[in-house]
């Protein structure tokens, strides 16, 4: 009996009325989400980024060469605020992972764009990414994995 078998076992002693389905179903989403997010987070930091850092450096990556955006176009490719994505960009220049070039005046239209620093560390670290989800799911099989891929879809993740 995990955590989430014992909450549902209070309830419904405590309130037998009570539908206890999806809130089983959200607690152990829930519950992976946190833990898998403090994964990553725990593998990120030993490289000195935070989540939000790698999936901005991450952005950049995947869009293809050369490898820059506007911050209009990353705040429509990441979870951040504006005001959290600006944040964002101004640490990771500071560490020499992005640069920012063009339109001194407006910094809406000025481009972030990955360093060769930056380049090798995301590259690096997304192997790492990428592989840690791999042992995150490992003990599910390739059916399930696609069945729970469709599921989540469903439910709009």
């Amino acid at each position: 009996m995990d955590l989430i078998d014992q909450l549902v076992s209070d309830w419904a002693r405590e309130w037998p009325e009570l539908d206890l389905g999806a809130m089983q179903i959200v607690g152990r989403i829930m519950r992976l989400g946190r833990s898998f997010h403090d994964e990553a987070n725990a593998l990120l930091g030993q490289h000195g980024l935070t989540y939000s850092e790698f999936d901005l450096l991450a952005t950049l990556r995947r869009m293809g060469r050369p490898y820059a955006q506007t911050p209009s176009q990353l705040q429509a490719s990441v979870v951040l605020t504006s005001g959290a994505l600006t944040a964002c960009m101004n640490r990771l220049e500071r560490k020499g992972l992005i640069a920012r070039s063009g339109a001194a005046g407006d910094r809406r239209k000025r481009l972030a764009s990955l360093t060769p620093a930056g380049l090798a560390l995301v590259e690096q670290l997304a192997e790492a990414r990428f592989g840690l989800a791999e042992r995150q799911v490992q003990q599910i099989d390739q059916a399930a994995r696609d069945d729970l891929r469709r599921l989540l879809k469903a439910l709009g993740g």
